[in-house]
């Protein structure tokens, strides 16, 4: 985060639209890092609750738990996640998420209130996670910014065909413009700092379009592999 705030790493899983595996591979990633016993903490930013009901089950749900509405509607509170496994916190989604974005248009810095939450407990979240991963809305709103500003890497999927291709131009301007807009008025500098990394995703590789994708994603940065289809759905 912006000026060393905090020293655990953050990353935010974009993508423009839904349907990509942006949730999965937010879930399996962290649950490759509890295997290597780093202490992680999710948080859910996207109102479709899907990575909230990967945690739930017929003993368990988060009815009466805070969510992430909280975290934004009041930037100044403390730590309120709920534990789920060994190592794996989260601070779950609400379905009224979008409800809650719709209020807080109008609020000044509107897009750094996560920023400001990270800011007031950074030293109790360096103390207790390593990593903090981020599934984002499948859409650019100020869910997806709030996601984008406390940011260090973004990681965004995607899939062999026309859109998937071009949606890593979307990702990469929607950033940019971001960047450009939320600057510290003093200093000049963005508080939009990440870096943006691609990752092709539910490749099949007996297929033309497949084929094609694959040789496209030699010509754009940052693209850190590829997972084949029977690997991650």
């Amino acid at each position: 985060m912006l000026g060393g705030k905090c020293v655990m790493q953050v990353i935010s899983f974009m993508a423009i639209k839904g349907g990509v595996g942006k949730t999965t591979m937010a879930f399996q990633f962290a649950k490759f890092l509890q295997t290597q016993d780093q202490k992680v903490l999710m948080i859910d930013l996207d109102a479709q609750k899907s990575l909230t009901g990967t945690f739930e089950n017929e003993h368990f749900n988060f009815s009466g738990k805070p969510t992430i509405a909280d975290v934004l509607e009041k930037p100044s509170s403390g730590l309120i996640e709920t534990q789920v496994q060994d190592n794996i916190a989260i601070i779950p989604s609400t379905s009224n998420l979008e409800e809650v974005a719709d209020r807080l248009v109008s609020k000044p810095n509107r897009e750094l209130l996560l920023f400001m939450w990270f800011v007031k407990n950074a030293q109790e979240l360096n103390q207790k996670y390593d990593y903090i991963i981020i599934d984002l809305p499948p859409a650019w709103n100020l869910l997806s910014k709030n996601g984008v500003a406390v940011a260090d890497k973004i990681i965004s999927p995607m899939e062999p065909s026309r859109f998937g291709y071009e949606s890593h131009i979307k990702v990469l301007q929607s950033v940019g413009t971001l960047q450009d807009e939320v600057v510290d008025p003093v200093s000049g500098k963005s508080y939009i700092t990440a870096n943006v990394f691609f990752l092709g995703n539910r490749i099949k590789h007996n297929t033309n379009s497949s084929h094609e994708f694959l040789s496209a994603l030699k010509h754009i940065d940052n693209v850190i592999g590829v997972i084949p289809e029977k690997e991650l759905v």
